[in-house]
């Protein structure tokens, strides 16, 4: 059971107490060379299997998601995955940390409003990944994965959908979802809002989309190893489907409602990375 302590020292104090915490020693060891963050369902599982694969490369976990569930460790805690990297570079996976926290929002919103999680005052302060990232390493390479946000929120909710069938737990029709679920679906399509966040503080952030795995794949890989600063020319074993889909299509009329709802931010977000995305609001055969 959670004991809801709304300040967030003294939660910390009551760690220490506990045992559970592990104070960081500054310079004792290094962080992550690179951490991927992003939407959910936009690639990053295959993102992290082709870099993992590169012999100078380190992945020790995909996702550790410490500045969301384990920053009450401390940074000693985390700056242990990476150990083990030699004359290499080593990194994580946490699409998480891309809404940790979102600007401009209350906490409670990690949760929504049929969630009893959502009274938790315990989840009001979780750290802002993007702040503490930049401050204890300033020089980390941050790339971010992102996917049609209409297949994203879809591919997303039946993902969750069937975790809760398998469990016998009950479910919410995705129009009941979309509408008030907080920063599950629909929150989660800001991507102009979120990417420009993110650049106040890394400029140089790289922009990966999932439908490039499935178009150019070859060249992808190339782009992760550049960005990454390993050698590009390392041929991986490409992984297989990605993300292939076990849930019906999004009925029509739902789709031109969420189409038209996430409109106005892939334009913005187009015109940040500079790429054309208007077939990805225009999708003729349904939505994947």
């Amino acid at each position: 059971m959670f004991n809801v302590v709304e300040n967030q020292d003294e939660r910390m104090k009551q760690y220490h107490l506990s045992g559970n915490y592990v104070e960081a020693v500054p310079g004792a060891n290094r962080g992550p060379d690179f951490v991927g963050i992003g939407v959910q369902k936009s690639g990053t599982t295959w993102a992290g299997e082709i870099l993992a694969q590169h012999p100078k490369v380190l992945i020790q976990k995909k996702e550790i998601s410490f500045f969301i569930h384990h920053f009450h460790r401390g940074y000693d805690w985390y700056e242990k995955w990476f150990q083990g990297r030699g004359d290499g570079i080593a990194g994580e996976f946490s699409v998480n940390y891309f809404y940790s926290p979102r600007p401009e929002s209350d906490r409670k919103e990690f949760y929504p409003k049929w969630n009893p999680r959502r009274k938790l005052l315990f989840w009001r302060d979780n750290p802002s990944a993007r702040d503490e990232l930049k401050k204890r390493y300033p020089k980390v390479k941050v790339l971010a994965f992102f996917r049609n946000p209409v297949q994203r929120a879809w591919s997303h909710y039946w993902f969750w959908r069937n975790r809760r069938e398998r469990n016998r737990k009950p479910i919410v029709p995705f129009q009941q979802m979309f509408k008030d679920d907080g920063r599950w679906l629909r929150l989660q399509g800001h991507y102009a809002d979120l990417l420009s966040f993110w650049r106040q503080s890394f400029p140089d952030l790289g922009v990966f989309l999932f439908d490039d795995i499935r178009e150019r794949p070859v060249v992808l890989a190339k782009e992760l190893f550049e960005f990454v600063g390993v050698d590009p020319d390392f041929n991986p074993v490409f992984p297989g489907a990605v993300n292939s889909r076990s849930y019906p299509s999004m009925p029509r009329d739902i789709q031109e409602n969420v189409i038209e709802y996430h409109r106005e931010q892939v334009l913005s977000f187009a015109a940040i990375i500079r790429r054309d995305l208007d077939h990805r609001l225009v999708m003729n055969n349904g939505v994947p």
